[in-house]
């Protein structure tokens, strides 16, 4: 995939939805950052957290990381919370 992007005055980048999808990259996800050569290599890091379980509708659905994880848990961890009075 090649894409052309194009830095703001800031020195901020945005990637397009298709590399966010394909990368499983959300709001906060970290991105390791080397330059090789004349080059920019951003690599996503993966981020030891608890999945995040998100409402839609009246289902429950994990929000997108760029790790494994297991929706039994996840679920199991959001149900606790509830009962626990936790946010």
């Amino acid at each position: 995939m090649s894409l052309t992007i194009s830095v703001d005055s800031a020195g901020r980048l945005v990637l397009p939805i298709e590399v966010r999808r394909r990368l499983n990259l959300v709001a906060g996800s970290k991105l390791k950052l080397d330059v090789v050569a004349q080059r920019i290599e951003l690599t996503p890091q993966a981020e030891a957290q608890s999945p995040v379980v998100m409402s839609k509708g009246r289902r429950l659905v994990l929000a997108a990381t760029a790790q494994a994880s297991s929706a039994a848990r996840a679920v199991r961890d959001e149900r606790d919370d509830r009962a626990a009075g936790r946010p």
